[in-house]
């Protein structure tokens, strides 16, 4: 038996503003910053496709395989 599992591609919606997690809890470690070096993203913004690798060489394999391109534009990322 499998657990909850989410698509790979999620439809966007505006944020919403986040008004139940006090300033205690923040502190308590449910919430932390992070950097590009400990948590590399990479999106793939090919014809609004927006999966999430965790490096640009997984993009790539990535658009050969299901995008049957080696366009190497409409990548977004914090890490270069």
């Amino acid at each position: 038996m499998h657990g909850p599992s989410l698509p790979s591609v999620l439809k966007s919606k505006p944020a919403t503003h986040d008004t139940t997690t006090t300033h205690d809890q923040l502190i308590a470690g449910l919430a932390r910053i992070t950097s590009p070096q400990e948590t590399p993203i990479y999106i793939c913004a090919f014809q609004d496709c927006n999966r999430l690798f965790p490096s640009r060489e997984r993009v790539m394999l990535h658009r050969k395989r299901d995008h049957n391109s080696e366009e190497d534009r409409d990548i977004i990322t914090w890490n270069e």
